[in-house]
């Protein structure tokens, strides 16, 4: 039996995001335009805090990028789980998506982004977003959005693409 710390140092380390897929009254999915993600457009959310839960983690981030305010409880379904291999420097990811339901149209206009981490938001139909998003990011929207459709949470293992934070 090692001891704790040494044996933490033989298991692989990662990271893990949360984040909250919303759309309009007509199912079309609202994504925002990343200042860090070459990627661009993202749902809200964002990386696990020490001492934080995945639910916190993404009301949290949801608060801080659109300004919107989400119940603490109940967490609502989980539409995905997200594995991306790790690659280079950057360990293995993990995320988590939740669903957020339909946005009115007043809720949409009132969204107010943090300009330091995100430059607009677009609410377009999925033919659209398939013109605008990488594959990775792509194969998540959809599958969320299938997720959403059929009431089955979606798994996905995508390969380490990033690059930058």
């Amino acid at each position: 039996m090692l001891p704790l710390a040494d044996y933490l140092r033989t298991i692989p380390h990662g990271i893990l995001f949360a984040a909250v897929h919303f759309t309009d009254a007509d199912g079309h999915p609202l994504l925002l335009k990343s200042v860090y993600d070459p990627d661009g457009w993202q749902f809200a959310g964002g990386t696990l805090e020490f001492g934080s839960d995945p639910w916190d983690c993404a009301r949290r981030e949801v608060c801080e990028e659109t300004g919107l305010l989400l119940p603490a409880q109940p967490a609502p379904p989980l539409l995905a789980l997200l594995f991306v291999a790790a690659a280079g420097d950057w360990p293995f990811k993990v995320g988590v998506v939740f669903d957020g339901g339909a946005l009115t149209a007043e809720q949409l206009a009132g969204l107010a982004l943090d300009p330091a981490e995100h430059t607009e938001f677009a609410v377009r139909p999925l033919a659209e977003w398939r013109t605008l998003l990488s594959p990775n990011r792509l194969a998540l929207v959809e599958a969320v959005a299938r997720a959403r459709a059929t009431g089955q949470a979606a798994y996905l293992h995508l390969p380490q693409q990033r690059t930058g934070h």
